[in-house]
């Protein structure tokens, strides 16, 4: 505000100065006429002049800086405190009497000092970008206008958009009503929709402008795709667990949070977040309600995953040299024919009966009852020999050093409780979502998408002049989205193309904390 002021004290100045000068020259150029009288002559009497010679007038003295404004130009000592750019010569229109070239030149000052002003205000105007924040807990799913993930609201007959001939991956949806007047600079548009879709394996995007939407379209294919952007947390989607996740993207509905300079990020309040929940280096037991199925869905996926343990186990004493009267293998051999009985009472029911929470705990307390044994190999830190123990466990219990199928069945329902919970958060009970809430909300905190400001990480051919952030959106666990090795895909779009609603001109790209940049 200091420059405007002075810029605006230095425009009153110079007009003022350059007014004066020119009625000076006029005044000085036009001599005043005889004013013709009518009627009868009147005698004048002329004033008595002396005869002494007239006095010469005393030299003035003028200032380099007085001068200078005379001149219309900078003195030095106005130049050291303005600078060059305010620097101005007005000693071509000096030799003109024309009032039009007078008042161009005047014009000329005013609309050269708008402009300063205009760029000083442009330069010291914050920058505002989004934070698109998950809501966790949910407030009301149904009526959200902004989410990502999940199914797009396509206007009615509008056709499942395709790049290459093949239907695209669908990011996410922004109301554009809820957007800040002055993101990117105030270009785009503010009212209907805009749309993000990805090619399946490549980072091509392709963007749609929607003025109107109708109800959710649902994917018209699976995320089966070795190549594509699917990528579960805990690495569900690679590996044996693969057939357990759930191949969709799940719908989770954002707040667009604005963030200016000097102003509180989300971003920065991520760092002070625990990871959440990741405890595999502790033990911990499965029989706790927060870790029950909720529905048959998760009830079979735990069934059919511990059948695939046990084959371990039973492997595994006897690859440990078990034999008859090894008490691992005569444990183990038990707790395999136990848990098998309570396998086929879950398909058994699953195919028949409705599900209840109290089907869950029936299943989970017998499988608690059930105890399963390791022989746990460790050296004497003052011997040097080998040490054999044997751990035995309730079937339902991880232990850092013993642990059979519970890591693996905890990393299958955080998937499944995540889908089930953006659907309907009373699919999941009281202690499940007490213990999922708060590690989903830290975990959303760390992979937060953005749009407007500069790229999160390095890219190498954005130009904050030119380009423009549409779209940021992070690998994420939580949303089962994976580019790269862990990078963020960035939508940008240049500032012209924007100022005319071109979203065709958008474009995709990958960054990654390892990228440098040319020097």
């Amino acid at each position: 505000m200091d420059q405007i002021l002075t810029a605006a004290l230095t425009l009153a100045g110079v007009t003022l100065a350059f007014a004066g000068l020119v009625y000076a020259v006029w005044r000085s150029r036009h001599s005043r006429p005889a004013t013709a009288t009518s009627g009868p002559a009147r005698e004048y009497r002329l004033p008595k002049l002396s005869r002494r010679a007239e006095a010469g007038f005393d030299e003035v003295e003028i200032s380099p800086s007085r001068l200078a404004r005379i001149r219309r130009q900078v003195s030095p000592e106005m130049a050291d405190e303005r600078g060059d750019d305010a620097a101005c010569d007005f000693a071509p229109f000096l030799n003109t009497e024309s009032p039009a070239a007078i008042e161009a030149a005047l014009e000329t000052i005013v609309a050269d000092v708008e402009e300063e002003a205009h760029r000083i205000e442009h330069d010291e105007a914050e920058p505002v970008a989004l934070r698109l924040l998950p809501q966790i807990p949910l407030r009301d799913a149904i009526s959200t206008d902004s989410w990502l993930g999940g199914r797009p609201r396509l206007a009615a007959g509008m056709e499942w958009p395709k790049i290459d001939g093949q239907p695209a991956d669908f990011l996410a949806q922004i109301d554009c009503a809820a957007l800040p007047l002055d993101l990117w600079d105030g270009l785009g548009p503010r009212e209907g929709a805009l749309a993000f879709f990805l090619h399946r394996r490549r980072p091509e995007v392709r963007v749609l402008h929607l003025r109107d939407t109708g109800v959710p379209v649902a994917l018209s294919f699976a995320l089966n795709d070795a190549e594509g952007w699917f990528g579960p947390h805990g690495d569900l989607g690679q590996g044996d667990l693969a057939p357990f996740a759930i191949r969709a993207f799940p719908e989770w509905p954002v707040d667009l949070v604005a963030v200016r300079a000097g102003g509180a990020d989300p971003r920065e309040a991520a760092d002070a977040l625990a990871a959440g929940g990741e405890f595999a280096d502790r033990g911990y037991d499965i029989a706790d309600p927060a870790f029950h199925p909720f529905d048959w869905g998760s009830m079979t996926a735990m069934a059919a995953l511990l059948e695939m343990r046990l084959g371990r186990l039973e492997q595994g004493a006897v690859a440990n040299g078990g034999d008859a009267s090894d008490p691992c293998a005569a444990i183990n051999r038990d707790a395999c024919e136990r848990a098998r009985e309570i396998i086929a009472i879950v398909h058994d029911s699953a195919a028949r009966d409705a599900f209840s929470p109290g089907d869950a705990t029936a299943v989970m307390a017998a499988l608690h009852a059930i105890r399963w044994a390791r022989a746990v190999r460790t050296i004497d830190p003052e011997t040097g020999a080998e040490r054999i123990e044997t751990i035995t466990l309730p079937l339902t219990t991880h232990h850092p050093d013993a642990d059979l199928w519970v890591e693996d069945y905890r990393t299958i329902l955080f998937d499944r409780a995540k889908h089930a919970w953006c659907a309907d958060p009373g699919n999941l009970s009281a202690p499940a979502r007490a213990f999922y809430e708060p590690r989903w909300r830290a975990m959303a905190m760390r992979e937060m998408a953005a749009m407007g400001g500069e790229p999160l990480r390095p890219l190498p051919d954005f130009d904050e002049g030119r380009d423009l952030v549409l779209l940021e959106l992070p690998s994420s666990g939580l949303m089962s989205r994976r580019f790269g090795d862990g990078d963020d895909l960035v939508v940008t779009i240049g500032r012209a193309d924007l100022a005319i609603g071109d979203f065709s001109k958008a474009r995709a790209q990958l960054s990654s904390s390892a990228v440098h940049l040319p020097e």
